[in-house]
């Protein structure tokens, strides 16, 4: 991942252990009571390690549990451009002699401000739980994935294996403590995180999250769908412009609606003991009229064909009839049509399964 120059103290891929392992199986230390290749406990509450840095926070996938081996997420999707709500809720700080003991390497470059480390950091790493909430404001995890539906769709799709990334363990090298730093408006632009804060005293105010400083995460499920969650309009096609409410048991489903027309000219409106010959339109704005070639008081025009419409227009009158044509409203995709709704006036709705609540995986199958 590229990384621009102000992005500091981020512990990017090369902490990695063979792609995978970051600590010794069974070592502890500051806060964590339980460091393994596949599990990280804190304060009672155990993570997934297995597969960390595809764990992005937001990014949906499915919830492998293999014969052999420990379960872990398997990423199908980046969390969708957008902006999420961050907060840090836990932190503790290790040791750089700890961390190397556990494998970890602390030598990475453009540790802090773009300058280049060649040698290993010898300094303080700070482990930060990093959290979306699950709620239903704008920026929380469940909010912004009902109002994309591609990402909806991912979530559905993969069934009841399906979960979410809703936190994550980062490791961050360098003096940089102050955990405000780190909260504020996570950006994701094609699955690059970038962390904004408003927060006084850091030596930043972005913040680019490397994959590779993902040590840990936390996964969640849907706890139930709720099929009237997210509710539209169905919409008309640009050439079927006027959308009809229907409501009758015989034609429930509301309609769309183009006219188009055929037109005819006009004539003079004549006796039968008139001679055309001498008589002609006389176009005008307003209502044309017949007149006379002879002097004759004028009379009026009609159109040439019955069964049509007389249009008064500037310049020379028309005569037009109506014929209507009629296509279906349409819904967005993965949108089901209700053409039975009782809301909002009695229009048709576009209903989609949405997320009704979501809950952190089991603390059972690590």
């Amino acid at each position: 991942m590229k990384r621009s120059t102000f992005v500091p103290m981020i512990l990017a891929g090369a902490f990695a252990l063979g792609g995978a392992t970051f600590f010794a199986p069974g070592v502890a230390s500051a806060g964590f009571t339980k460091v393994t290749p596949s599990t990280l406990k804190f304060e009672g509450i155990r993570y997934w390690r297995k597969k960390a840095s595809e764990a992005k926070l937001g990014a949906v996938g499915q919830k492998m549990t293999p014969v052999a081996g420990k379960n872990y997420f398997q990423k199908k999707q980046d969390a969708p451009d957008g902006i999420y709500k961050v907060t840090i809720d836990a932190r503790t700080t290790i040791s750089s002699a700890n961390a190397n003991s556990w494998g970890v390497s602390a030598g990475a470059s453009n540790l802090q401000g773009g300058v280049s480390h060649s040698s290993n950091y010898n300094g303080t790493i700070t482990a930060y739980k990093m959290r979306i909430d699950l709620g239903n404001r704008a920026g929380n995890l469940r909010f912004e994935t009902n109002r994309h539906n591609r990402h909806l769709t991912a979530l559905k799709d993969e069934g009841k294996g399906a979960r979410m990334v809703s936190a994550v363990w980062i490791l961050v090298a360098g003096d940089e403590s102050k955990e405000e730093c780190y909260s504020g408006d996570l950006a994701v632009t094609n699955g690059v995180w970038k962390v904004s804060t408003t927060a006084e005293g850091c030596s930043s105010n972005s913040w680019t999250i490397a994959p590779g400083s993902v040590i840990a995460y936390e996964m969640v499920k849907v706890d139930k769908w709720d099929d009237r969650e997210i509710v539209q309009k169905p919409t008309c096609p640009a050439d079927y412009p006027t959308y009809d409410k229907r409501s009758s048991p015989v034609t429930p489903m509301d309609q769309c609606k183009k006219v188009t027309y055929e037109h005819v000219g006009v004539e003079c409106k004549l006796l039968v003991t008139d001679n055309a010959k001498n008589w002609y339109v006389d176009s005008r704005s307003g209502r044309d009229v017949c007149k006379s070639k002879k002097g004759k008081p004028n009379k009026e025009v009609k159109c040439s064909k019955s069964g049509y419409d007389y249009v008064a227009q500037s310049g020379r009158d028309t005569c037009r009839k109506g014929k209507e044509s009629f296509k279906d409203p349409v819904c967005p995709a993965g949108f089901d049509y209700n053409k039975n709704s009782t809301g909002n006036g009695g229009v048709d709705e576009c209903q989609l399964r949405g997320i009704e609540s979501l809950k952190p995986d089991s603390q059972d199958g690590f």
